[in-house]
């Protein structure tokens, strides 16, 4: 049986005592994108990718990449060079939510570590929306 964390459960845990709809690091990977003010709550993975969907595409790229952050910087690299609209990588790891470039180089992180070895959870490329869609 799965159990699901409520909003008001997120709210009185959270991590951004500025605005505890928040969490800081969801936070700063939307900003990254612009996209900081468009949902009222920024908690999970889901939340920050719906922001995210309202100005961009994003799809999944897990199985392209390896399984620990400081691994697959350089399979983001190989994807991005392979795909023109391809802009940034969001990366998943427990508890935390990191934004990489086209390079494999870190945009956000609020808990940089020296040697990045976090097991990556979810890692879905950003792309320019298509003008046809």
């Amino acid at each position: 049986m799965s159990h699901r964390i409520s909003r008001a459960d997120r709210r009185a845990g959270s991590n951004n005592a500025a605005n505890p709809n928040r969490n800081v690091c969801a936070l700063a990977a939307a900003r990254a994108f612009g996209v900081g003010d468009v949902q009222r709550y920024l908690h999970t993975d889901s939340d920050l990718f719906r922001a995210i969907r309202s100005k961009y595409s994003v799809r999944s790229v897990k199985s392209s990449c390896a399984s620990t952050v400081g691994a697959a910087r350089a399979d983001m690299a190989r994807l991005a060079t392979e795909r023109r609209d391809l802009i940034a990588f969001v990366v998943i790891v427990q508890g935390h939510v990191l934004v990489i470039n086209r390079d494999g180089q870190t945009i956000v992180d609020t808990a940089p570590r020296q040697r990045d070895r976090r097991a990556i959870r979810r890692i879905m490329g950003v792309y320019r929306q298509s003008i046809f869609n």
